[in-house]
């Protein structure tokens, strides 16, 4: 195998100089390389055997580029023995779409019939990530990193098929370290409540802490416990309404959860009863007052 290269090309490489490293090894050989739009875009018309390609993960990779967070991190774009794609054809997408140079690894001279054994592991997700850096409640956190990002993009029906990327949601909890108090007060509700997902529990604790954490605080508490409830204060209209309905479809979807607890917590802010907690479907989730 040839020698790693660990210095960057004082140039841009081109489609002759990926040729001649191809070329010039014996067998399979690791390189890295910076690779430019231009170089990405010609070496994708050797992109002849490959599985469908997905626009969302070119989309996902595009963005990280774009914001200046793809690490080098040994994985590798692939190529056979005479420079046909194997493995990458997302990331090469997403450098011509991001239109920004990436430094990666590169394995060239592999024998075509290895395609097949690539990637053939489970992707690592976000909880897993949050998970190796020790966050507690990391799988409850990366759920509402997810929503929280999705409602910050404006997606209020919590529909669209994109979502954050590792570290997008890693920026997001830096940006907002204080979800983590979010998903613990999330799973302990959860515990005394289980009716409502910590997902949904979570997400609505960050986004009504940041209007009153007082009364977020009592309204989690009476939530979770449903002591000293008069008859139509609308947190036991929504606990009657979610125990109802959940003993009845099975599970609800997972933006009515989030609309039922907005909507209660308006109610209960404008000091309005409840007698019952009815939504029509397909509205977007409401904002919080």
């Amino acid at each position: 195998m040839s020698a790693l290269a660990t210095a960057m090309p004082a140039a841009p490489m081109t489609l002759a100089a990926f040729d001649a490293l191809t070329a010039s090894a014996h067998g399979p050989g690791a390189h890295v390389i910076e690779l430019h739009p231009q170089l990405a875009g010609r070496l994708l018309r050797r992109n002849t055997h490959n599985r469908a390609l997905r626009s969302t993960a070119v989309d996902d990779y595009a963005r990280d580029i774009e914001a200046g967070t793809w690490p080098l991190n040994g994985e590798a774009i692939k190529f056979d023995t005479h420079g046909n794609v194997l493995d990458g054809q997302h990331r090469l997408h997403a450098v011509v779409k991001a239109k920004k140079p990436v430094q990666t690894f590169i394995i060239t001279g592999l024998p075509a019939e290895t395609q097949t054994t690539m990637d053939s592991g489970r992707r690592r997700t976000t909880a897993d990530a949050l998970s190796l850096a020790a966050e507690t409640n990391a799988t409850t956190v990366a759920a509402i990193l997810g929503r929280l990002w999705a409602w910050e993009q404006g997606d209020r029906k919590f529909t669209r098929r994109t979502r954050p990327t590792t570290t997008e949601s890693q920026n997001l909890l830096a940006k907002h370290p204080q979800i983590r108090r979010s998903a613990e007060v999330a799973q302990r509700t959860h515990t005394a409540f289980p009716h409502i997902p910590p997902s949904a529990l979570g997400t609505a604790h960050h986004l009504l802490t940041a209007i009153d954490p007082a009364a977020t605080a009592w309204f989690f508490q009476r939530l979770g416990d449903g002591a000293e409830l008069p008859t139509g204060h609308p947190i036991l209209a929504l606990r009657t309404r979610v125990t109802s309905e959940r003993a009845k479809e099975g599970r609800i979807d997972w933006a009515r959860h989030l609309a039922y607890l907005i909507v209660t917590w308006n109610a209960y802010r404008d000091g309005r009863n409840l007698s019952r907690l009815v939504l029509r479907p397909g509205n977007p989730v409401p904002t919080p007052k």
